[in-house]
């Protein structure tokens, strides 16, 4: 793949693909997991048709694979506010909204590239140095003559050891709480939920272990340009659910 490669990531089917130059490739939803494999700095241009704004992730993926100063240009049937703010902290530069269209490029510096600069040391003259030395501030210190001085209390430090350690029984910690649970802990260790549980150690209690994955975002079946960094189906395809019948989407 070239450096001037243009790719054209049409995954809404109500948005009309432009004319495309005959050496620039097209991916529909089925080809969305195929970015992975793109080598680095390598597109120019992205053109994008899409329902919603991309996850984090998937604009990782992108600004890895353009080449520095390349343009992506956006569009969406969905929320453009959205867009925006995703290409934004995808770490893109230059971005403009024009109707349902977002368009950024990358910045044209290399990830990782760094530039030495030189220390100058200043000169201290010494009129400068003898002000500094006069503000310097001065030490509180305890001498002898102070110890000898009958209202001074000091503390006997035989005393200090005869005092009773608190004991902790750690073969059974029954009063050590999970930092993330509230509940508390029952005798052989076991963890009981409260009748008003509130911090979630009754719905994990509750869980069935063999139920499948609920998605929190709602993202998941249109695969993983759109899923979270924590989605339970990344690198499965896009999917559609239905009646409890999973469809893919090919």
């Amino acid at each position: 793949m070239s450096s001037t490669s243009n790719l054209y990531l049409h995954f809404d089917s109500s948005i009309p693909l432009p004319e495309m130059p005959p050496s620039a490739m097209k991916w529909g939803v089925e080809d969305q997991n195929k970015l992975s494999s793109v080598k680095e700095n390598t597109l120019k241009s992205i053109w994008v048709s899409a329902p919603k704004e991309f996850g984090g992730p998937y604009f990782s993926q992108i600004l890895k694979a353009m080449a520095p100063a390349g343009r992506i240009e956006f569009h969406t049937s969905g929320d453009v506010n959205s867009v925006e703010r995703g290409l934004i902290f995808g770490g893109f530069s230059d971005i403009k909204k024009d109707g349902k269209c977002v368009t950024a490029t990358k910045p044209s510096f290399q990830v990782g590239a760094a530039r030495k600069f030189k220390k100058k040391k200043a000169m201290e003259s010494k009129e400068d140095k003898g002000q500094s030395e006069s503000k310097k501030v001065d030490v509180w210190a305890l001498g002898d003559d102070d110890l000898a001085e009958d209202d001074v209390d000091l503390e006997d430090e035989d005393s200090l050891l005869d005092r009773e350690v608190e004991k902790v029984d750690v073969t059974a910690p029954t009063n050590v709480k999970d930092k993330n649970k509230d509940c508390g802990v029952g005798p052989g260790g076991k963890r009981k939920a409260c009748k008003n549980c509130t911090c979630g150690l009754k719905e994990d209690q509750e869980k069935d272990p063999n139920a499948a994955p609920k998605s929190a975002c709602g993202n998941c079946g249109l695969g993983d340009a759109f899923r979270c960094s924590t989605c339970p189906y990344l690198g499965k395809p896009a999917f559609t659910s239905k009646d409890n019948v999973v469809k893919l989407v090919l």
